[in-house]
């Protein structure tokens, strides 16, 4: 049995999905558009994207022809059982109706597909899908009201080859990373920035370090004593440092993006997995998914008091880590999370 994995290979997600699959005794063949189709293309693509749509509408419409057209014949070659599409991909309603003759269609959503704007087909060709995986509980809610067929809730935890406690960090990323609390991440230049850098001017003060791009500064020189946490990233880092990253500190706050709306971030489960505790923003879906394990900020003025009292003592906090890296191994990892995929398309 094969698995076509139409996912960017910039995140775990494609390698994460690749293992569970093999632990399964599938043969995966990950493909990520921006690999079958010329730099060259893909830098104008990207350079012109945010123009008027009377402007680019005849050139995406060809660059998204490139895409299909090798879609159709990576899957010739490939004869695969099923089709797991991230997001959109930017493949064709026809496209996915030519594969649905021989193969079953999953769709693993990153965004919400009523709300993001990345492709005119985003939400119509989810109606062709056999099973719809969201990390969303509103998010199922929302498409099924509107008639969106085969939606289930479900999380893939983590990969224990890509975030894991490493027992010797090289002393360039200790130097870099060392802290008791850690954030990695842009920011946003609306509201849901301004609602980020509230979150983390809560640790002000603390042993606290903050990594991300420029959008940082719009909202820093309003929060001085957050300023002082800042440290600038040039560009997205590897998995491998990210891991080295988490593991340096001791706490990892999560706030959450405003378009989760019952979910939860992936992050949560990449830090236990490096052995950082995640304190996170309370969301609906946690209770269920982490069966009241995880400690969670319902309150931004209670913040800094949870995440002091897992600093005051180190075996309390390496304690809960081990806790949550225990139930997550038996709930949430790869392998079980595609036999369930599995499972839910009868196969």
């Amino acid at each position: 049995m094969k698995v076509l994995l139409l996912t960017p290979k910039v995140y775990s997600l494609s390698e994460m999905l690749s293992d569970g699959f093999n632990d399964n005794g599938w043969k995966s063949c990950i493909v990520d558009y921006k690999y079958i189709i010329s730099n060259k293309i893909n830098r104008i693509y990207e350079k012109t994207a945010g123009l008027p749509r009377k402007i680019t509408k005849s050139w995406k419409s060809y660059y998204y022809r490139l895409i299909n057209n090798e879609y159709n014949k990576i899957f010739d070659i490939e004869k695969p059982n099923i089709v797991l599409i991230y997001n959109n991909q930017f493949i064709f309603p026809e496209t996915i109706e030519r594969f649905k003759k021989s193969a079953k269609i999953v769709f693993y959503l990153g965004d919400n597909p009523l709300w993001s704007k990345t492709f005119d087909y985003n939400l119509n060709i989810l109606k062709y899908a056999d099973l719809i995986l969201s990390p969303d509980s509103h998010w199922q809610f929302e498409l099924k009201m509107i008639g969106i067929p085969n939606v289930e809730c479900d999380h893939i935890g983590y990969s224990r080859k890509r975030f894991f406690i490493v027992s010797n960090i090289p002393e360039t990323f200790q130097n870099r990373y060392k802290s008791d609390l850690i954030f990695i991440g842009r920011n946003y230049l609306s509201s849901p920035g301004y609602k980020r850098t509230i979150f983390l001017n809560k640790f002000s003060g603390m042993s606290m370090k903050i990594f991300g791009g420029n959008s940082w500064n719009y909202w820093l020189k309003h929060f001085p004593e957050l300023k002082q946490h800042y440290n600038m990233m040039q560009h997205r880092i590897s998995d491998e440092e990210l891991n080295y990253a988490i593991n340096c500190a001791k706490i990892y706050p999560i706030d959450q993006n405003p378009g989760i709306i019952n979910g939860i971030h992936v992050r949560v489960f990449e830090a236990i997995g490096a052995g950082a505790l995640p304190i996170m923003e309370w969301r609906k879906d946690i209770d269920k998914t982490f069966n009241g394990l995880l400690p969670v900020i319902k309150n931004y003025n209670e913040a800094r008091r949870i995440a002091e009292y897992y600093l005051q003592s180190e075996d309390i906090r390496e304690k809960k880590v081990e806790e949550l890296k225990n139930y997550l191994n038996k709930v949430y990892t790869p392998s079980l999370y595609v036999k369930r995929l599995i499972s839910y398309l009868n196969i």
